[in-house]
C-alpha cells in the first residue's frame, strides 16, 4: 500500500467514496440547471471541500484530472437544441459557458478575435462592431450574455437569450458564439478558446464595482478599440418603439406617465438621425451577383427590427436547394426549372420596402426604423446575397424578369396589413406564374409582438431608459483620452 502523499491505497478508496457522492448531488444539479438554487452553493462548497482536502493531505493526488472523468462534459437541452458545455473541467464555475458544438480548432498562422456584450435585438451598431472586429482577425468568437446577467448589471433585455444567441449566430462576420458568458471578461476564457485579442467600442462598459469591465484584458495588452457607431443604440430603439406605445395605457400614477414623457421626447429628438453613406453600404455588402448556376430567389418586407423571424424566413430561402426544400417547398414548375438548368446554389435578393410603403400599410410611427437602417440590418445576415431598396409592395412581373428572379419567397407569419393594403394580395403575380414558395419560419416572433414586449414592460423600460442615458453621461465625461477620437474600422 501507498503511504500518505502518494496515489493509491486508502487515499484512492477515500477519494473515491467523497467524490462520488459529490458527483451524484452535482448531476442532479445538472439535471436541474438552476444555477440561483441553494442546491447550487451546496454543491459547490462540496467541490471545493473535496478538492481542498486532497491538495492538502494529497499532494500527488491528479484532483482536476479525476474530477473531470467523474462528471463528464455535458450538454444542455434548451427548447430542443443541443449545447455542448465548454468548461465542464471547471464544474464550481458560476459560469457554464455553452455553444451548439465544440470549440472550432485554431489553425497555425490564424488570428482568433473576440468580442462580448448583450446584443439585445441585434441591430446595424452591433453588427458593424463586429464588422470592424473581423476586419482585425481570421475568426471572431462572440460571447454572449445570458438575461440574468444583463438583469443584473442593465435591467431587462428585450430579446431572450436564445433568441439572442441564434440572432449572432446568423451574423455573417461570426465564427462561434459563446454562450452564457459573464458580463466583466476573464482572462482566462480568452486563453481557454485560444483568443488573439478582445475588441470592444470606444463605449466602454463598467462592472458593478465601478471598474472597467475590461481592466484584466487591458492589463494584458489583450485589448483593441473600435469606433462606436454613433446614432443608434437598443436604448435608441426602445426610445421609439416607446412613441408608438405613447398612447397605451400603463397604469401607473403621474410621475411614471411624466418619466413616460421625458423619455419619449428625447428618443423623438434622436429619431432616425443615422446618416447612411455610400462606404457603409459598400461595407455590409457582399459585392457579388447571381452566376450561372445559381437559383435567384427575392424576398421582400419590411423587415423592421431586423429579427429571429426574418433570420428564420430568409434561411428558409437560402435552403430552397436542399433536399427538404426540394420536397417540401418548390412548386411543380420550379422543380422542373431546378432540373433543366441544373442550379447549384441559391442567391437571395432581399427587397425592401421604402418608408412610406411601410407607413401606409401599418400605420401609427411605423416604421422604427428607416430604410437605410433595416437595409444594413439584412445585409449583416449570412443568408443574404444582396438588396433593392424602396420596392414597391406588389411585386410585378416587370421586377421579376428585370432582377432575373426565378423564385419569390413569402413567410407565413407576418405583421398585419392595415387599410387598403388589408385586401392586397402581394404576390398575385408570382403565384400564378407558379413560382412562389411558402415558407413557415416556425417563429411567430414579428415587429408588433416586438412592441408588445415593451408595453408589457413598459415601466420597467422607463426607468431603464433614464438610468442608461444618466450612465451614458457619465461614462462619457469620463472616457480616457486613449479612446476619444477613435478611427473606424474599414
Amino acid at each position: 500500500m501507498k503511504g500518505k502523499g502518494e496515489w493509491g491505497g486508502w487515499s484512492y478508496t477515500f477519494w473515491r467514496v467523497v467524490s462520488t457522492f459529490n458527483a451524484n448531488i452535482f448531476r442532479c444539479f445538472n439535471e436541474s440547471m438552476s444555477s440561483q438554487s441553494g442546491l447550487c452553493f451546496v454543491v459547490m462548497l462540496r467541490f471545493k471541500r473535496t478538492k481542498t482536502f486532497c491538495q492538502r493531505f494529497l499532494p500527488s493526488f491528479p484532483w482536476k484530472e479525476k474530477m473531470a472523468s467523474v462528471v463528464p462534459p455535458r450538454t444542455q437541452d434548451l427548447h430542443g437544441v443541443p449545447r455542448t458545455h465548454l468548461n465542464p473541467d471547471e464544474p464550481t464555475d458560476a459560469y457554464p459557458m455553452f455553444g451548439v458544438h465544440a470549440v472550432p480548432k485554431k489553425h497555425p498562422g490564424k488570428i482568433r478575435v473576440w468580442v462580448d456584450g448583450c446584443f439585445d435585438m441585434l441591430h446595424f451598431g452591433h453588427t458593424n462592431a463586429i464588422r470592424q472586429a473581423r476586419v482585425l482577425g481570421d475568426e471572431l468568437f462572440v460571447g454572449c450574455h445570458s438575461d440574468e446577467e444583463i438583469k443584473r448589471y442593465k435591467g431587462p433585455p428585450i430579446m431572450q437569450e436564445q433568441e439572442r444567441y441564434e440572432a449572432l449566430r446568423g451574423c455573417k462576420w461570426v465564427t462561434f458564439v459563446v454562450e452564457n458568458y459573464p458580463y466583466v471578461t476573464r482572462l482566462k476564457d480568452m486563453e481557454r478558446f485560444e483568443i488573439d485579442f478582445v475588441v470592444h467600442g470606444d463605449d466602454i462598459s463598467v462592472g458593478l464595482d465601478g471598474r472597467n469591465s475590461y481592466q484584466e484584458i487591458i492589463d494584458a495588452g489583450k485589448f483593441k478599440v473600435v469606433k462606436r457607431t454613433d446614432g443608434i443604440s437598443t436604448t435608441d430603439l426602445v426610445g421609439r418603439m416607446l412613441l408608438c406605445t405613447k398612447t397605451h395605457h400603463t397604469g401607473s400614477v403621474d410621475d411614471a406617465a411624466s418619466a413616460t414623457s421625458a423619455v419619449v421626447d428625447a428618443a423623438a429628438s434622436h429619431h432616425m438621425r443615422y446618416l447612411t453613406t455610400g462606404r457603409k453600404i459598400a461595407q455590409f455588402s457582399n459585392n457579388r451577383s447571381p452566376g450561372p448556376k445559381d437559383l435567384v430567389v427575392y424576398i421582400d418586407g419590411s423587415f423592421d427590427l431586423f429579427h429571429i423571424g426574418h433570420m428564420r424566413v430568409l434561411q428558409q430561402a437560402k435552403n430552397l436547394l436542399s433536399p427538404a426544400g426540394m420536397h417540401d417547398s418548390l412548386t411543380p414548375k420550379l422543380r422542373e426549372l431546378v432540373a433543366t438548368e441544373g442550379f447549384t446554389h441559391v442567391f437571395v435578393i432581399v427587397g425592401i420596402h421604402e418608408d412610406a410603403v411601410v407607413n401606409s400599410f401599418k400605420g401609427s410611427n411605423y416604421p422604427i426604423m428607416n430604410l437605410n437602417e433595416r437595409a444594413l440590418g439584412v445585409l449583416s445576415s449570412v443568408h443574404v446575397d444582396d438588396v433593392v431598396m424602396g420596392v414597391p409592395f406588389v411585386v410585378t412581373k416587370e421586377m421579376i424578369q428585370s432582377l432575373g428572379v426565378h423564385a419569390v419567397v413569402g413567410g407565413r407569419v407576418r405583421d398585419e396589413y392595415q387599410g387598403a393594403h388589408a385586401a392586397i394580395d402581394p404576390y398575385e403575380v408570382p403565384k400564378a406564374e407558379g413560382i412562389f414558395v411558402s415558407v413557415n419560419s416556425g417563429c411567430d416572433l414579428t415587429t408588433d409582438s416586438l412592441i408588445e414586449r415593451i408595453v408589457q414592460q413598459r415601466n420597467e423600460f422607463i426607468a431603464r431608459q433614464k438610468a442608461k442615458a444618466v450612465k451614458d453621461k457619465a461614462s462619457q465625461d469620463a472616457k480616457p483620452a486613449e479612446y476619444r477620437n477613435v478611427k473606424e474600422v474599414a
